[in-house]
């Protein structure tokens, strides 16, 4: 095992310290769990001295993606948002991790921009601040001024941060699939799928470019809403390790009195942001994944301004109505409907007993049975119904999780600024326009329209396919084939097994009738009872050899 995991690393060094942690804050099991136990001895003894891990283990996961850098810190963060994997403990735990690192040196920051726009900053701007404003375990951004005289912010992403990050990736996904093959409880929420998702999400917000198309995108969405303004990206101060955009000046959502002193009703700025972020999920389908109150800043005027865009969920229109219908169904207490929409949005288990699963989505919706709509609190809703998917076992679609986090996250900051916050109330237009959409005269008739061509494409095809077709059976060329896998040798033992019983049939016949001719006073007799046996010695020879072979 330990020569098999040594092939799969690019930095063995790296892949020691990760285990060294491991076994410094208390994990052995999984070390042994992982096969890795000829390894865990020897990493008791770097341990020995060392202050002992909490024995709360959720605090222990903490501390320990904290000890292991960037990726493991964005990995706790993810796993943060992720009920139907972790319980509430760990959850509230790993809520805690931020990636506020040190700053890296303002050298490294100027032969980026140098190397990137081949030009002395001094050239590329009026004015550059080379004290951060704000640094994070993947870039940081500083305060500079162009030419025009516009304000800018400037993100450069950390040197050398990809090669890191790949290599702690690699890392990541070797151990997932050895947790897949070798720890059976965590095989039903299948870790290599969850690392390779994990790694598509890192990867793209390392992608600084593609951060700015992004925001150029949802830019074009709001053209038209006075409510929400999103900073504009300089393209030619831009590329995949620098992003350049309009400086954001504003105060943070979830500062109440900061809002009260301004002037701005929080209220108000509740509602707003919760149109604007609903509005993103059911009307464009492409949603900030990472809107929590950090991101999101309030102008002086309650304009809503949403920051770092480098994580950003899709849903196509169908899985926008079947994530309408599950949300219209747990907010009308309706079990059939949950189900229904859970079954359609693909949440699903291995081995999942549907009639175990349909008791506990009604006793669910039971359990707010006494609750009005106004009364009704989604994220308590939703972290029950993840309890359940987390005791049965299903697995979420990544979009569909990026989706439950952006609502929860939206009432949670609703309700920080207004205490009387309904987010049903704010729902329910959009989902009334989802289903209203559906019906639509518009949508019944492109839908019809397709239907047609489809149907007028089979009748076109229809007549070559039976004109061939007929042919094929008057030339004799049509034929029916069967190809049933192994078939062939199945067939083979059948004949092999058939052969040894006839031997066997045939052994046991020479062997009664010889001893009985043996028995008979008659030199004749006696001859053929001998020549009987020594045929008989002989194919029990043969037949032994033959069941030896096939052995």
């Amino acid at each position: 095992m330990l020569r098999e995991t040594v092939g799969h690393l690019r930095d063995l060094p790296r892949y020691t310290q990760i285990l060294s942690s491991l076994a410094r804050y208390g994990y052995h099991d999984l070390l042994n769990a992982l096969n890795l136990e000829i390894l865990a001895k020897p990493l008791e003894w770097v341990t020995l001295g060392e202050e002992a891990p909490p024995p709360e283990r959720s605090k222990r996961l903490r501390l320990l993606l904290e000890s292991l850098g960037p990726t493991f810190v964005k990995l706790g963060q993810l796993l943060s948002t992720r009920p139907d994997l972790l319980p509430e403990p760990y959850l509230s735990e790993l809520a805690l991790l931020r990636d506020q690192v040190a700053p890296f040196p303002y050298e490294e920051v100027e032969a980026t921009l140098v190397r990137e726009f081949g030009a002395p900053v001094e050239q590329l701007f009026a004015e550059f601040d080379p004290v951060p404003v704000a640094s994070a375990s993947i870039s940081q951004v500083h305060r500079a001024r162009l030419a025009d005289g516009r304000v800018v912010a400037v993100k450069v992403r950390r040197p050398d941060i990809e090669e890191l990050v790949q290599a702690d990736l690699d890392i990541l996904k070797h151990l997932a699939e050895s947790a897949e093959r070798h720890v059976s409880f965590l095989r039903p929420y299948g870790p290599r799928s969850l690392a390779r998702e994990f790694e598509r999400g890192l990867l793209r917000e390392l992608d600084l470019g593609l951060e700015r198309r992004t925001m150029e995108r949802v830019r074009e969405q709001f053209r038209d809403d006075p409510d929400v303004w999103i900073p504009q990206p300089i393209r030619e101060r831009s590329c995949s390790c620098v992003l350049t955009m309009e400086f954001a000046q504003g105060l943070r959502i979830d500062d109440v009195n900061g809002l009260r002193e301004a002037g701005i009703d929080p209220c108000l700025v509740a509602a707003r942001g919760a149109r604007i972020m609903i509005k993103q999920i059911f009307e464009h389908g492409f949603f900030h994944a990472d809107a929590h109150p950090g991101n999101m800043r309030v102008r002086r005027d309650g304009v809503i301004i949403p920051l770092d865009h480098g994580m950003y969920g899709y849903l196509d229109r169908a899985t926008r109505e079947r994530i309408a219908d599950l949300l219209d169904g747990l907010m009308r207490q309706e079990a059939d409907v949950v189900l229904r929409a859970l079954d359609d949005l693909n949440v699903r288990g291995v081995r999942l007993d549907p009639v175990s699963l349909r008791r506990d989505v009604s006793e669910l919706v039971a359990s707010y049975s006494d609750l009005s709509l106004d009364n009704l609190e989604l994220r308590f809703l939703l972290g029950d119904l993840f309890a359940v998917i987390r005791s049965h076992k299903l697995r979420l679609p990544p979009d569909l999780v990026l989706l439950i986090r952006a609502l929860v996250t939206i009432e949670s900051t609703g309700r920080m600024l207004n205490p009387n916050f309904d987010i049903a109330t704010e729902l329910r237009p959009a989902l009334r326009r989802l289903t209203v959409g559906r019906y639509s005269p518009r949508r019944l008739f492109v839908e019809s329209a397709r239907a047609t061509r489809d149907l007028r494409q089979v009748a076109m095809m229809l007549p070559d396919v039976l004109s061939h077709s007929l042919e094929s059976i008057r030339r004799g060329e049509l034929t029916l084939k069967f190809d049933l896998q192994h078939f062939d040798s199945m067939v083979r033992r059948i004949v092999l097994a058939a052969n040894i019983l006839s031997m066997g049939i045939v052994l046991a016949g020479l062997l009664v009738a010889s001893s009985l001719l043996m028995t008979v006073e008659s030199q004749r007799f006696t001859m053929l009872g001998t020549v009987g046996l020594i045929l008989a010695g002989a194919l029990a020879v043969v037949l032994f050899f033959t069941m030896a072979r096939r052995v």
